[in-house]
């Protein structure tokens, strides 16, 4: 994609310097421009084409955890809702185009506060009257929890709401409603949306707390198949979500991206900053293990998972593939991109100290942003357990590493067969207490270890620097350490060693390897460099006490070491 949309003064502007209110309107139009600039067709959304996955890589969204969640929501859940009841409900073109152009934003309310990820248990009605429907939230506990609902001035909102249907007394299923809940100047009739509390460390959002009194819609905000009882309520409801199978995959794709900032961030702040020496030259903080070791682990991690996305992607491209592998690599992809970038986030983070806490210089918000991304669009661990069961169970099965002796193959081929030796053992299967003590536990940590095994073999495929590859490999080694000695005859003192070796091979060409990753355009902290510190520094507020009558002295200090 050709814009230059991080040049642009809604991408240039700090954003931590905002209140949280301003901030949250920021995202807001950050994600309409960015949906103006890629201007996707519906049918890009319907059919996932090469254009909707393109969008999905732009480097842009890295820029703000926030706008990432608006435009999943939007674009993802709501538009590709949407986009598959165009062909017998042309009424909602009108009102497609105008999301399309960002004049409108949509959400998807599933989820309520009392039942979490057991959807089929779900409380919000909507009875069926002669001229149309009502939309009620029976009580509390049935209120739509997270989706944004906060109005916002301008940008009306609409959502896909799901609901039980009642039909004369009669729950008919769950379907899904289309509902107007805000308009330019605020919330529409019998619709209140309660803000929660900003979420800790992230980036803010008007996350919120939706119910409906008695609101009255129109025949046309039906988007189920009809009005019949369902034969099976579940196949159902997980027809009409299915949307969210296809965000499992998105998230972690953005997050990929985040990990080539936080590595260009760790190493040039490594390089840059000095200690005083014995002499009078200062001492690169980049000299020290301490500091090589995860900044390096954080590269050669972000040249791995980049290695591997355009191969998930081709799963989740297939035309004529099974769409529960799909689904499947998604949950691999996210469970893995998630669980190593909180590590590596939290051991860059710590290395740029007290300034590596800050929200203004990215990597701790990203931490926090990347465990809500874990949880979104499908717990990371549920999702896990799913899977796994049902790779146990033969119900189908995930691609496996082009390089199947690898290490890491070695190590999920490991996993996966003494938990199906545990499985084969127990008297009633899947659904002996056993499998729920035992096995279970295992689930993320088995498809963690294939999804370690695939991202290696197809950076292996495309390329990456053999030192980048060593440093990952025993990464993932020292994750399940035990496993290695007990399995691999791999003792801790030689993954030191091979670490060592590695990380010495790895240092001479760390600026070369940086500049690969090429994200240096795509943000600004203030510890880039001595005047983006001090432009920051500029824009806070001083509280000065006056001046005193004797003569100040200044203390300077050398450049590299201010920050």
């Amino acid at each position: 994609m050709g814009h230059r949309l991080h040049e642009h003064p809604l991408f240039t502007t700090q954003s931590i310097l905002l209140s949280e209110d301003e901030r949250i309107k920021l995202s807001y139009r950050r994600a309409m421009a960015i949906v103006r600039a890629w201007d996707l067709a519906i049918d890009d959304i319907l059919h996932c084409t090469p254009k909707f996955w393109a969008f999905q890589q732009d480097p842009i969204h890295s820029l703000d955890g926030s706008l990432t969640n608006y435009l999943g929501c939007h674009v993802n859940l709501f538009l590709g809702t949407l986009s598959s009841h165009l062909r017998h409900r042309p009424y909602l073109r009108p009102l497609v185009e105008r999301a399309l152009k960002g004049e409108i934003f949509g959400n998807f309310l599933l989820s309520e506060v009392g039942h979490g990820l057991d959807i089929l248990s779900m409380e919000t009605e909507a009875t069926k009257v002669q001229d149309g429907f009502i939309l009620n939230t029976p009580h509390a506990k049935a209120a739509k929890i997270m989706p944004p609902t906060m109005p916002i001035p301008g940008l009306p909102k609409f959502a896909v709401v799901l609901s039980k249907l009642i039909v004369d007394g009669e729950t008919r299923g769950m379907h899904p409603f289309l509902v107007n809940t805000s308009d330019e100047h605020g919330m529409c009739p019998g619709i209140t949306s309660t803000r929660l509390p900003p979420r800790c460390g992230n980036s803010p959002m008007d996350f919120s707390i939706t119910t409906f009194d008695h609101v009255r819609l129109p025949p046309e905000s039906f988007l189920g198949v009809g009005f019949d009882k369902p034969k099976d309520d579940r196949a159902l409801l997980h027809q009409y979500i299915w949307r969210i199978a296809i965000g499992t995959g998105i998230l972690p794709l953005h997050v990929i991206n985040s990990l080539g900032i936080v590595a260009t961030i760790g190493a040039d702040y490594s390089f840059r900053r000095h200690i005083q020496g014995k002499d009078s030259e200062g001492i690169p903080i980049i000299s020290f293990r301490t500091q090589q070791l995860p900044v390096l682990r954080a590269v050669a991690v972000a040249h791995v998972f980049k290695a591997w996305r355009p191969e998930v992607l081709k799963v989740l491209m297939s035309q004529d593939g099974d769409f529960r592998v799909k689904h499947g690599m998604g949950v691999t992809l996210k469970a893995t991109v998630a669980r190593m970038t909180t590590i590596i986030t939290r051991e860059v983070g710590e290395r740029l100290g007290a300034q590596g806490l800050f929200g203004h210089n990215y990597i701790s918000e990203l931490e926090n942003d990347t465990r809500g991304m874990a949880i979104a669009e499908g717990d990371a661990l549920v999702l896990c357990i799913r899977l796994f069961s049902e790779l146990l169970l033969n119900r189908y099965a995930l691609p496996r590493p082009a390089h199947n002796q690898t290490l890491l193959a070695r190590h999920a081929t490991g996993v996966f067969s003494n938990c199906t030796s545990l499985l084969n053992a127990l008297p009633k299967s899947h659904r002996d207490p056993g499998f729920n003590s035992l096995v279970l536990p295992q689930s993320e940590n088995a498809i963690t270890s294939l999804g370690h095994a695939l991202a290696y073999s197809a950076a292996v495929d495309a390329g990456v620097h053999q030192p980048l590859l060593d440093i990952f490999e025993l990464m993932v080694v020292q994750m399940d350490e035990g496993w290695y000695i007990e399995h691999a005859g791999m003792t801790q003192a030689q993954r030191a060693q091979l670490e060592d070796r590695a990380i010495l091979s790895a240092l001479p060409r760390l600026r070369q390897y940086v500049d690969e990753l090429d994200m240096r355009q795509y943000f600004s902290v203030p510890i880039r460099n001595d005047t983006t510190w001090d432009a920051f520094v500029r824009k806070l507020k001083p509280h000065r006490g006056p001046v005193a009558e004797a003569k100040q002295i200044s203390v300077g200090l050398v450049a590299s070491a201010r920050l």
